[in-house]
């Protein structure tokens, strides 16, 4: 798994010693992640993942649970054309 945060790499690291308000989130994915062979998390710049950085950004502005699981949101569609090399993204 990459992620844009390092505060949540490292947190992610030190969970069985970390008693910070997200520690039961990394339980849970510590839960999932034993589903697949390996799993790491690691950090990557930002940039190198565009659409997931605007997927956080408008989560953060939301009042409610949301998912885009039907169709892709509006907001996202030129960011993933941009990001997918081969443009073989479909709406």
């Amino acid at each position: 798994m990459e992620t844009g945060c390092l505060e949540a790499v490292n947190l992610w690291n030190s969970r069985y010693t970390d008693r910070s308000v997200i520690a039961p989130i990394l339980d849970e994915i510590g839960e999932l992640a034993l589903s697949f062979t390996s799993f790491t998390v690691q950090h990557v710049m930002r940039s190198a993942n565009g659409p997931a950085h605007l997927c956080a950004k408008r989560a953060c502005t939301l009042s409610v649970t949301k998912s885009w699981l039907d169709s892709t949101p509006p907001f996202l569609i030129s960011s993933l054309l941009a990001d997918c090399s081969t443009s073989t993204f479909v709406e």
